[in-house]
């Protein structure tokens, strides 16, 4: 099975093209799927699922590769859609508009700038990952908000129990703890979040030789560099994890996920 975002349905009319490109996309590791027509492309659509569209404007007759757009669009709305067009008029990037068409590319196109533009536009269609961060000390919420936003990450920051009580199973990728928070309160929250998620929990500690006693999966200083070194790595692990246990449940093997504690 291929990976997700990676698979890419490729539709050109011409045998060249479709076989030159295709090999291309498949060196930078794209899984890719060919059609020769519009019957053709609508069958793949129908049958398989694919993060990517990369289509000919005009595959059989003009404007015909707006009908594989809208096909996509339909059981898809997240997949990213580039077309290739040797001629461009207003008109269809008008069509394009209406359609959410992510770009396009001239023909002949350079496998480089194509390359490039489809992992730039695939970037931006993957869902960023979420920490719900809990201090009883503004400031240090909004510095974390900061910190985290501009890495990509959703913060969503509390200053109370509310926030754990109201978050649902997999909406967040790592809960952050503040040093202001009471390590007897601590172990309260990391218990009811522990309810609601099964992901990695990282508690502050405030630097002067106090022994952690709360519950949670890792310890950190208030570093901000080894803060967020911490976050990305739990996250993405966490993130191949559930990777792994969803192929595994997919090919009915199930999973064996021992989480690991770091001091």
């Amino acid at each position: 099975m291929a990976p997700p975002f990676k698979r890419l349905l490729f539709v050109d009319d011409e045998p060249a093209i479709r076989v030159t490109l295709s090999a291309i996309l498949r060196r930078y590791g794209f899984f890719v799927t060919v059609a020769a027509t519009v019957a053709e492309a609508l069958e793949q659509i129908r049958t398989s699922e694919f993060d990517l569209l990369l289509c000919d404007l005009n595959i059989e007759r003009e404007g015909d590769g707006y009908e594989v757009i809208r096909a996509i669009r339909e059981v898809n709305p997240r997949c990213v859609t580039i077309v290739l067009t040797g001629h461009p008029a207003l008109e269809s990037a008008v069509e394009g508009i209406h359609l959410g068409i992510d770009d396009y590319i001239l023909k002949p196109a350079q496998a480089d700038a194509l390359v490039a533009l489809l992992a730039e536009k695939l970037a931006a269609r993957q869902p960023k990952r979420r920490v719900l961060a809990v201090s009883y000390d503004e400031q240090v919420l909004r510095s974390w908000a900061t910190l985290l936003e501009g890495r990509g990450y959703v913060v969503n920051s509390v200053k109370d129990d509310a926030g754990i009580r109201q978050c649902k199973p997999g909406e967040f990728d790592a809960l952050v703890l503040g040093s202001s928070v009471p390590n007897e309160k601590k172990k309260i929250l990391i218990e009811e979040f522990r309810r609601r998620c099964q992901v990695p929990i990282i508690s502050l500690q405030k630097g002067n030789g106090e022994h952690a006693t709360d519950a949670a999966d890792y310890q950190c200083d208030g570093d901000p560099e080894l803060l967020l070194k911490l976050i990305d790595n739990v996250t993405s692990r966490n993130a191949a994890l559930q990777k792994s246990e969803a192929q595994s449940a997919a090919s009915g093997s199930g999973g064996n996920g021992v989480p690991v504690r770091q001091n």
